[in-house]
């Protein structure tokens, strides 16, 4: 890793610029510095032999930055470099870049393995955000033909593209970017060629956001480094896909879909607002106020204390967005709660974080109050772009900061409401979206927000009843008190205090609109029996206790998967066995004898647990996780072992072992249960035993030996998101490579067809608890390969229950023999719908 020293004529100076670098790279980053002079280092110098002694603390092979933060100090450095050995010597750059961004950007680069010359390239070009984004909405000086730019090293390479999506360059197609880009070890900056603005850093999802990118700009992309080509290829490749925004649709000349399908109702006339999810409520509303976090103004009783409070809340909500992320995939389907991922990205904004500390550090002001500063610099940034989708994601930027600043100040802005209504408010953030409880929110009117914002993104995909930019109408209303109020929301209309026939009328309307529905879930506690008998299980999957309640009045005959993440993460050190148990039993109690399948531990790569202390991968889905982590941390592995089976005593609780790749990975983690088994017995203490245990079957290795792997697991559950992705060699995250991502292509199927006929065999059970089992088409084929037991989010069991009673076991098994036969999966989705 290069190394870097700060030369500065202030010890002070230099040390609070160490800390805001450490704040963002960690502990292992090669950093020194050589600043001051006198005893103690207190008068304004600088020391060439101590420059000499930084530089020989952080060489490398790499090669050591020097950064000076004023004219004299490069006399001192270029002295220091004549103490030095000519082996030393030749791998030392001195670089003039501004100190503070030079360092914080150098820093970040450097600890990301970057060489010497792509570290100095970053660190010269750390200037260019903060002035871009000083000159607001000014032109840029005029265009000029691209040229190479040599930085000191190799030329860099330019491609043009011309950004084809119907938003532009929006928050999660930025972010997409950004993570697929991440790998390279190029350096790549990116041009608005258009409006003339940039470059910045492809790093920096403010700074993309800054070039405010629209559809049909040219966008020039500059990469230096050794693998350039291959950078400027995929973000070529990356860029042609769409980046999970829709470009076949208006190819055709038909408006492309918003990102995550949400449709675009236009207003007509008499409505007052825009319906973005399908329902027709009515009752009382409640307003729910803004909410304000008073933020302390004091200053910082302790600088480092500080620094180190905000690293730890910035870090805290990144795993809450990630375990949120997670947990909405099974409600909203992967390419919805992919918002999260676009938050997350934003929160590791090294601008936004670096700003922050070093607020801290110049004015001695407290963590919450220098990240509101910081975080509203960023938000105002967005709010001054002059296209209106672009100007949402400032909300999404509220977002973050909001949640960081709740976890620094110790309370919430505001708390969701207790009794069944219709909630009113201005806005609404994600978080508070995923945690709405249907029960209580029949309905929500925005008085603001948007179409495309992601909060309402979520709304829709959990099918809550929703209208947005309803303020018109409540201007006159007082909100202070409840407020009888209507809506339909696939229309925008609002109704203020409907009268008694109008009501009836509604009602009218909305029993039309919910008698299906109804029917469906008055009868899901029926079971999934075909009209020829053919009986198959339906289960849900789900992430913690929360979830139990609803799941059971769903129609779950059984829980075939949960997630026991939500123990590991968000959290500093590992759980306890106590801990584990007194949750998982809790679940256990609330399934009123009903089977419990609890997955062990599927974390790790691109779920990362801190407290672990993994190293980082290129490919963490090819990497360490699930049971291999378990695996190579047995003593972790071990206590959840113990937790699960003290939990399972007397009750139907069943164990699954994710990612199994060889029969070597099941007789380990058997061997693993049969000990923790035999510890408990000699320790007297009541235990579950004998146990059903079973694997996922993720990977094609395990499909291709199920036959021998059904002689040691009693089940096998089908993850279907891994299966696809392994067998299909496209990453499920990689929006280019979507058309690959589908349970339905015949390679996939005829795996699952390989593990139901290995099952068969042996009179194993073989269940699907992939985000497919949801799917009334894909989940129609499972039953006809032989597939006896389906396990998918709560909301959806009672549709899916309906559809298999309407289907008869012979004419799936014909469908899905039809399916095997076929060639890709759209020939699959092609045939004849079973009636």
């Amino acid at each position: 890793m290069v190394g870097i020293v700060l030369v500065s004529h202030s010890r002070g100076l230099a040390e609070s610029v160490q800390e805001l670098v450490r704040s963002m790279t960690g502990p292992n980053l090669p950093l020194a510095v050589a600043a001051g002079a006198g005893e103690n280092h207190k008068e304004l110098g600088t020391d060439a032999v101590e420059i000499a002694e930084a530089i020989v603390s952080v060489k490398s092979p790499e090669g050591v930055l020097v950064l000076m933060d004023m004219g004299s100090a490069i006399l001192s450095s270029e002295t220091a470099l004549d103490l030095l050995d000519e082996s030393v010597r030749t791998n030392v750059r001195f670089c003039a870049a501004p100190f503070v961004e030079g360092a914080v950007a150098s820093g970040v680069t450097a600890n990301l393995g970057a060489p010497l010359d792509e570290v100095y390239n970053e660190a010269v070009a750390s200037l260019k955000q903060k002035q871009t984004a000083l000159n607001g909405n000014a032109p840029a000086p005029a265009a000029t033909p691209a040229r190479p730019r040599t930085n000191g090293y190799a030329k860099a390479e330019t491609i043009r593209v011309t950004i084809r999506n119907a938003h532009g360059l929006h928050a999660r197609p930025a972010a997409q970017l950004i993570k697929e880009t991440r790998t390279f070890r190029a350096d790549v900056t990116a041009r608005n060629l258009s409006n003339q603005r940039g470059p910045v850093s492809l790093r920096s999802l403010s700074g993309l956001a800054s070039l405010e990118i629209l559809k049909g700009n040219e966008i020039e992309f500059a990469a230096s480094g050794e693998d350039a080509p291959a950078a400027l290829k995929k973000i070529a490749a990356l860029v042609e896909s769409g980046l999970g925004d829709d470009l076949a649709a208006e190819a055709k000349g038909t408006p492309a879909k918003r990102p995550s399908a949400v449709p675009i109702v236009v207003r007509k006339k008499g409505t007052d607002g825009i319906g973005i999810s399908g329902g027709i409520v009515f009752g009382r509303g409640v307003y729910l106020g803004a909410g304000k976090i008073d933020v302390p103004q004091g200053k910082a009783r302790n600088v480092e204390a500080e620094v180190e409070r905000l690293r730890a809340a910035v870090a805290s909500a990144q795993k809450s967005l990630e375990l949120r992320g997670e947990a909405m995939k099974s409600s909203v389907g992967e390419k919805d709660a992919g918002i999260y991922e676009a938050q997350i990205i934003a929160l590791q904004d090294p601008e936004l974080a670096g700003s922050a500390g070093l607020l801290i550090r110049r004015e001695k002001i407290n963590a919450a109050l220098a990240w509101d500063r910081a975080n509203r610099e960023v938000i105002a940034r967005y709010e001054a772009l002059t296209d209106p989708y672009l100007r949402e994601r400032a909300a999404d930027l509220e977002d973050v900061g909001r949640q960081v600043l709740e976890l620094l100040v110790g309370r919430p802005a505001r708390k969701l409401p207790t009794e069944p209504g219709i909630l009113i408010a201005d806005n609404l953030t994600p978080q508070e979206v995923s945690q709405l409880n249907p029960k209580i929110v029949r309905g929500v009117i925005l008085l603001d927000g948007g179409a495309t914002a992601h909060s309402s993104i979520l709304l829709r995909a959990l099918g809550v009843p929703t209208v947005v930019q309803a303020r018109s109408l409540f201007l006159d209303v007082d909100l202070t008190h409840p407020v009888p109020v209507a809506f339909d929301g696939a229309t925008g209309q609002v109704w203020l205090d409907p009268g008694a026939d109008f009501i009836s009328e509604l009602e009218a309307r909305q029993g039309v609109q919910r008698k299906r529905e109804e029917e469906e879930l008055r009868t899901s506690l029926l079971p999934a029996s075909t009209v020829d008998g053919h009986l198959v299980d339906i289960y849900a999957n789900i992430g913690d206790v929360s979830e139990v309640e609803a799941a059971l009045q769903a129609g779950a005959e059984g829980v075939g998967l949960l997630r026991t993440e939500f123990l590991f993460l968000d959290r500093t050190s590992a759980p306890t066995e106590e801990e584990q148990y007194v949750s998982l039993r809790a679940i256990a109690d609330k399934m009123k004898g009903k089977t419990l399948i609890v997955r062990t531990l599927d974390a790790g790569g691109d779920k990362e647990l801190p407290y672990l202390h993994m190293p980082g991968e290129d490919n963490p889905f090819l990497g360490v996780r699930a049971i291999r982590l378990s695996l190579s941390h047995e003593d972790i592995f071990n206590t959840q072992l113990r937790a699960i089976l003290r939990a399972g005593h007397e009750r139907d609780l069943r164990i699954m072992f994710p990612m199994i790749a060889s029969l070597a990975d099941l007789d380990r983690a058997t061997e693993c249960l049969d000990k923790v088994h035999r510890v408990l017995e000699k320790e007297g203490v009541p235990h579950l035993w004998p146990v059903k245990t079973g694997i996922m079957i993720e990977i094609p290795s395990a499909a291709l030996l199920a036959e021998a792997m059904a002689k040691q697991a009693d089940f096998f559950s089908i993850g279907t998101n891994d299966l696809t992705q392994y067998t299909m060699a496209a990453d499920r995250g990689n929006p280019g490579l979507a058309s690959y991502h589908d349970a339905l292509h015949p390679s996939v199927l005829r795996l699952i067809s390989m593990v139901v006929d290995a099952a068969r065999k042996h009179d194993r059970l073989v269940a699907v608890c992939g985000e497919a089992a949801s799917d009334e088409r894909s989940a129609a084929i499972f039953v006809g390969l032989g597939v006896q037991e389906l396990s998918l989010s709560s909301a959806k069991i009672p549709h899916l229950k309906a559809c298999l009673r309407r289907q008869s076991f012979s004419s799936l098994q014909k469908l899905a023999y039809s399916a095997l036969h076929c060639h890709t999966a759209a020939e699959v989705r092609g045939l004849t719908p079973v009636s």
